[in-house]
């Protein structure tokens, strides 16, 4: 028995791993399970931009941020989709179905074609293979054509499974509505860890539950069905384009195409070549005084932030309690969207060039007219940060962002240097203006140009002047009234069209705004003028949004003049449809707001309600949600409850749509503050309007202070 322990003590001793081996073998275990959890097949995506086949879906999807477009000819249908991933785990579509052959009934004889209806689908995936567990089924369950008419109505749940060795994913579920019953399909990429062109080719079999034969909305000439399994394939060409051929119900083939791209996720098409690297010389810190004198100093500053894309406005000399001076700076971010990257500018110019005679700099950042937030920097943490010593996170922490304090009395400070704002800056920038579902066709549009001046008037009043051409329009002949579902209600915006159709030329906005910074995170602002094409008056807003909150509280109010169809004159009184038909009532608007704002920044979502009354004179509360993404990108939804008790289509209507901002430098190869926006309602109604007012400060302060990801203080 001794001779045999004493054979196996080495052998077991031998085989027992050390804990360095033990960590390094753990290690490779993470490693690869990492590897297979972002390992993936290549995403298959229906005729209804969906993860999924040809007519089902499937569990997956696509990743956060990621934009679409597609057409699919989907016999006897034709589709536009429209798809955007707010988070990993929910996708949204959008769908505009076009019954092909078959005359839409109110309004077809007028030109408007086939019937059409639109359709929104939204699918919640429950888990994700990126969620920790690759070896279960992803799992997801959905809602197709969820809003309105609902023609197309299904509920489903899905689960599907990658098998990576054999490039092959299978899909089983079940639904109810138009998928009726269980339904499934596999799909199998061969080729696709090869570098060729067959890399992103995928055959794909699906067996399709869609109740073709007793679904009361569906076309008639899409009722016969051969067989239930639908085969094709479909090419993804650099995951962007996805080009897909089928056959359908074993009697039509289809084919679709669609776009795809992360513009959320996006550092832009281009490189920022044309961005200045940070400042790093000359380093000047000599002192104050006779080698260095206070106008060369100020030159050098002026001149090293005009560089980096930032204005210097203001220098100032103030006492300090220490004995020594300190210095007070003003400054406008004219190129940046991200306050990191202004305050490392920053710290950079101050670092190389603050006079070693110097206490602290206080810089103050100012937008649109009104003092955002303010930074405390001691001379001696910069010159520690130049040095390398003192990190940009420590840094942050020691030198945090501040509510603006009062500026330095200009009878117990010395004034280096000073620069007024412009009086005015001409802009010129193309506008769009789209209409869906009209009688004489299914899509309206007006495209044009936007030219005019702003600026700033004794340095302090920002004003906007500036008129709109339509160069192209299809909506010259349309009628502002709803024939099936007339507005009961004032017309305050469902006349939008008569602006349209009055001239070529409008005048768009001439109005005088002042704003004003009230300290401890209070700010507030008058505006006066033609706020837009069809409202002028007068308007206030006061704000209490301090520097670290994530949340704000405010009210505005305006009162409000509608404008004529065309020229600068105003209406005094407004149409309202009654039970004798049209009449005309004196109107002046009135709409007032309590607003409350919300920012969860660890999925950098923004809410909003405000609480008020609307410029038809309904009465209740708007909720806005979007997610702003790390490119800048914001999209949104709002929906509006209001006493309006308008009605269309036998319901009652509650306003809502969606909105897509967009910073403009995700096509250019410099950083710019730029956005464009698009905006569309799901109709065009009079309940829930609200009118521009001129610039918001929630906004200024928001986009001001705006950091994609969150950081600590």
């Amino acid at each position: 028995m001794l001779k045999i322990l004493f054979i196996l003590f080495p052998i077991v001793a031998f085989a027992a791993e050390t804990p360095a081996e033990q960590l390094f073998h753990d290690l490779e275990t993470v490693k690869t399970i990492d590897r297979e959890i972002h390992d993936k097949l290549p995403l298959v995506v229906n005729s209804q931009l969906q993860g999924g086949y040809f007519t089902m879906p499937s569990a997956r999807t696509y990743d956060a941020g990621v934009l679409g477009f597609g057409f699919s000819y989907l016999p006897p249908y034709r589709l536009w989709n429209l798809g955007f991933q707010f988070f990993d785990h929910i996708e949204t579509t959008g769908n505009y179905w076009i019954f092909h052959g078959i005359t839409e009934g109110n309004f077809g004889h007028l030109g408007f074609g086939d019937d059409a209806e639109r359709a929104a689908n939204v699918k919640f995936i429950l888990l994700r293979k990126t969620d920790g567990i690759p070896f279960l089924p992803e799992f997801a369950l959905g809602w197709n054509d969820f809003l309105g008419s609902c023609r197309f109505n299904s509920f489903y749940v899905v689960a599907t499974q990658e098998f990576l060795k054999a490039n092959l994913e299978a899909s089983l579920g079940w639904g109810t509505g138009r998928i009726h019953g269980v339904f499934g399909g596999l799909a199998w990429s061969p080729w696709r860890k090869m570098s060729n062109v067959l890399k992103g080719l995928s055959f794909a079999v699906e067996y399709d539950a869609n109740n073709y034969k007793k679904h009361g909305t569906e076309h008639h000439e899409g009722r016969e069905i051969n067989t239930r399994f639908n085969v094709g394939v479909q090419y993804n060409i650099y995951d962007l384009f996805r080009l897909t051929a089928h056959t359908l119900r074993g009697r039509d083939v289809g084919a679709n195409i669609a776009f795809t791209y992360n513009l959320g996720e996006s550092k832009g098409l281009y490189p920022k070549i044309y961005d200045p690297p940070l400042y790093s010389a000359p380093v000047d810190q000599e002192p104050l005084g006779i080698v260095r004198s206070r106008e060369e100093f100020a030159q050098q500053m002026a001149y090293a932030f005009k560089e980096q894309g930032i204005d210097l406005y203001d220098v100032r000399l103030v006492p300090h309690s220490s004995g020594k001076d300190a210095l007070w700076l003003k400054l406008i971010n004219i190129r940046y969207r991200e306050e990191e990257i202004v305050r490392e500018k920053i710290e950079h110019v101050l670092g190389t060039l603050m006079p070693e005679n110097m206490a602290k700099c206080t810089v103050v950042v100012e937008a649109d007219g009104v003092l955002v937030h303010e930074y405390h920097f001691r001379t001696e943490d910069l010159k520690r940060f130049c040095e390398n010593k003192l990190g940009p996170d420590e840094f942050r922490i020691i030198a945090p962002l501040h509510n603006v304090t009062t500026a330095p009395d200009l009878y117990e400070s010395s004034r280096l240097y000073r620069r007024t704002k412009p009086i005015w800056l001409l802009t010129l920038r193309p506008w769009m203006k789209s209409f869906f579902g009209s009688s004489q066709g299914k899509f309206k549009y007006e495209v044009g140009l936007s030219l005019g001046p702003e600026g700033y008037l004794f340095d302090q009043i920002y004003y906007s002047l500036y008129g709109s051409w339509t160069f192209k329009s299809s909506v010259q002949k349309l009628s502002d009234r709803d024939f099936l579902n007339p507005s009961r209600l004032l017309i305050v915006r469902t006349d939008a069209l008569r602006y349209n159709q009055s001239n070529s030329l409008h005048l768009d906005q001439a109005f005088l705004q002042k704003s004003w910074n009230m300290g401890k995170g209070w700010f507030s602002r008058l505006a006066a003028g033609y706020f837009e094409t069809a409202y002028a008056g007068v308007a206030a807003e006061a704000l209490y949004y301090p520097v670290k909150f994530n949340w704000a509280i405010g009210f505005e109010a305006a009162t409000l003049l509608k404008r004529e169809y065309f020229g600068i004159g105003f209406q005094r009184k407004v149409k309202k449809l009654t039970d004798t038909g049209y009449k005309r009532f004196p109107y002046t608007g009135l709409q007032y707001f309590v607003d409350f704002y919300y920012e969860y920044k660890p999925f950098n979502l923004e809410f909003k309600a405000s609480v008020g009354q609307f410029l038809a004179r309904d009465k209740g509360v708007r909720f806005d949600v979007a997610r702003v993404f790390p490119s800048g990108l914001r999209v949104g939804l709002w929906y509006t409850l209001t006493n309006a008790g308008d009605m269309v289509n036998g319901h009652r209507y509650y306003d809502k749509g969606f909105s897509i901002t967009l910073p403009l430098d995700v096509f250019l190869n410099k950083s710019s503050r730029t956005r464009v926006g698009y905006g569309m309602s799901a109709w065009l109604r009079d309940c829930g309007a609200k009118a521009m007012t001129g610039k918001e400060l929630y906004q200024t302060v928001y986009y001001e202070r705006f950091n994609p990801k969150p950081l600590l203080y």
